[in-house]
């Protein structure tokens, strides 16, 4: 390629520290480099390509143009290139992959009065982040400490001049109420302060902290604030004494990395204090051809962009750029930074069971990418077998579930990719059939469903699959007929498990045998629409008894008819107890326990002969 055919020609580029932007014909950039020397670092790509890796000589060969910016110092550069990494995604950089699984503690350090909550996005807010975490649950239980001991708030609610009345979290004690004016700013950052600190592990100056400030208030005689803070200590003692404790004193973060084509794992011990507080497994994409120790430094630069800086880095190698990358770090946290390599001791072996753990979400990813190709091998199969225009991605499966033709409810669930999307599954109450008449609650909910995507305009699916035989396919496909919807449709039905189809006419069957993967996987959104159906169905069932019957019964309001669901189960359940069953419950007595089976006894008798 003519190289002078690029904006920016390489004899003006100057011998000053910088970032360069390389983009393809599109404009897009494809690759962000920072260097000491702009001029002497670029024109490395154009001189003799026989140093230049097979990675790199693609790189050079779709280069169109170049871009570049000028910083006051390498440290500049090297911030400078790892935000603009995250930012354009370049495809030929190695990168730090999002990371949407895990959450992140967050707490909003730039705005007047901080909140602290659980996020799964990490942005270049100003804001403080801390994880990501791979136990959500763990992490929700210690905002909810942090809620009880610190008081920040978790809440949206505007903070104006115009006060609000505080909300339930005042009043039981886990929140300040700075939207009603209840703490003053100060205080209330001092609070904020010490839950980031919390956060970071750093209880031992924490203890002692909240141990000066309680003498202090003890003696102004402020003994209503100094028990807030004796309650906070005791919160933090119990919490500290929890974590799991390691051999070492200092903070670090421990980093092994493993290589698997393209992409590396990493995983990243958190050890705060001499306790290991947590740990992470992330991934940087596009590594094919990158050697490991520039990966791990790869890493290092993006990651603690906006990550907090412990005082030590274990990693495996001497990574490239390691004295720019500690002055860097040290910029940010205001104190020293040391990457170091262990070769034996406590650190070796923490490094060494940080890389077995890498290993293993490789193996994980690999496990799961494999249950992938089986499933789209099975998704291929099922377009041959039906003769379907596309490969079935987007399958939504239909079932009817009612007894006696009440409560009669229609289930629709969703597989993508061969697996079922739950958030997308929807229920249908049957509103227009009266009775007992599958085939046209059938006909209503599938002519309902598809009817709203024509409206909306919105997709329709790869294959729709009725659970039943001839009777449901025929009804669903007269509904879609009557749309003027070609969409392909067949049926499942359960004693043989033949595919039913409309293909050459109606009640055309096709035999698989049971160990067919393509069977096995209608099998599965059948049974799972199935699911779905009978689960629904209970519900609307359950709660319609529950007004009919123990809504009439008098002395049983809100309260005493959620005891009875919640010890008994369902209102089935509840027709069945005895009154000594029902005298357990707190708040009815033998009188009311009496009203209670006087009221079902005329409802008839409940022998479990309807129950589905």
């Amino acid at each position: 390629m003519e190289k002078y055919l690029m904006t920016v020609a390489l004899s003006s580029l100057p011998d000053l520290p910088g970032v360069y932007l390389m983009k393809d014909d599109s404009g897009e950039v494809i690759y962000v480099g920072k260097a000491l020397s702009l001029r002497k670092r670029v024109r490395q790509y154009f001189q003799s390509s026989k140093n230049l890796t097979p990675k790199t000589k693609t790189l050079v060969s779709r280069i169109e143009d170049l871009e570049y910016i000028i910083t006051d110092t390498e440290v500049d550069a090297l911030v400078l290139e790892a935000n603009l990494i995250k930012k354009y995604r370049p495809r030929y950089n190695v990168r730090l992959k999002d990371d949407k699984r895990y959450p992140y503690v967050k707490v909003t350090v730039n705005s007047r009065y901080p909140r602290i909550f659980l996020t799964r996005r990490r942005l270049m807010d100003g804001s403080l982040y801390f994880g990501p975490y791979t136990n959500a649950g763990a992490i929700r239980k210690t905002l909810d400490i942090i809620s009880q001991v610190f008081r920040i708030r978790r809440c949206r609610q505007p903070l104006n001049e115009k006060k609000a009345r505080p909300c339930l979290d005042y009043h039981i004690k886990r929140c300040y109420a700075p939207c009603a004016g209840k703490i003053s700013e100060k205080e209330y950052m001092e609070n904020v302060q010490e839950a980031i600190k919390f956060l970071k592990g750093e209880t031992s100056g924490l203890v002692k902290e909240l141990e000066e400030r309680m003498q202090d208030l003890a003696s102004k005689q402020e003994y209503e604030a100094a028990a807030q803070v004796r309650d906070q200590l005791e919160a933090v003692k119990v919490l500290s004494q929890q974590q799991i404790a390691t051999s070492g004193t200092d903070d670090r973060d421990v980093i092994a990395a493993f290589k698997d084509g393209d992409t590396v794992y990493i995983q990243i011990f958190y050890v705060r204090h001499g306790n290991m507080v947590g740990r992470a497994d992330l991934a940087m994409s596009s590594a094919e051809g990158t050697a490991l120790p520039d990966v791990v430094s790869q890493f290092i630069k993006q990651y603690y962009l906006d990550s907090p800086i412990p005082t030590e880095i274990l990693t495996q190698y001497d990574i490239p750029d390691h004295d720019l990358i500690t002055s860097w770090l040290k910029q940010r946290s205001g104190r020293e930074v040391h990457i170091n390599v262990p070769q034996k001791g406590d650190k070796k072996k923490m490094l060494d069971m940080a890389l077995m753990n890498a290993e293993m979400t490789m193996r994980a990813n690999r496990l799961k990418a494999v249950v992938a190709s089986e499933s789209m091998e099975s998704l291929k199969d099922l377009q041959s077998l039906l003769s379907l225009p596309s490969v079935p991605l987007y399958i939504e499966g239909f079932d009817i579930s009612n007894i006696s033709g009440t409560d009669a409810v229609g289930s629709m669930v969703v597989f993508e990719n061969g697996k079922p999307s739950n958030n997308k599954y929807r229920q249908h109450n049957i509103r227009t059939v009266k009775g007992i008449d599958d085939f046209a609650m059938m006909g209503e909910v599938v002519g309902r469903r598809y009817s709203r995507l024509k409206e909306e305009k919105m997709p329709f699916p790869d294959l729709i699959l009725i659970d039943g035989g001839p009777g449901q396919l025929s009804a669903a496909k007269d509904s879609l007929d009557k749309l003027g919807l070609d969409i392909p449709v067949i049926g499942l039905a359960k004693r043989f498990e033949h595919i039913i189809t409309t293909k050459k006419g109606p009640g055309e069957v096709i035999v698989l045998p049971h160990s067919s993967p393509a069977l096995k996987l209608l099998m599965h959104v059948r049974d799972e629409a199935h699911r779905f159906a009978v689960s629904s169905h209970r519900r609307r069932r359950s709660a319609r008894l529950t007004h009919s019957i123990l809504d009439g019964i008098s002395g049983i309001g809100e309260a005493k008819k959620k005891a009875l669901i919640n010890h008994f189960g369902s209102v089935e359940k509840i027709g069945q107890a005895t009154m000594e069953e029902l005298c357990q419950i707190e708040g009815i007595n033998k009188k009311l326990g009496l009203r209670i089976l006087e009221k079902f006894r005329e409802h008839g008798p409940w022998n479990g002969a309807d129950k589905m």
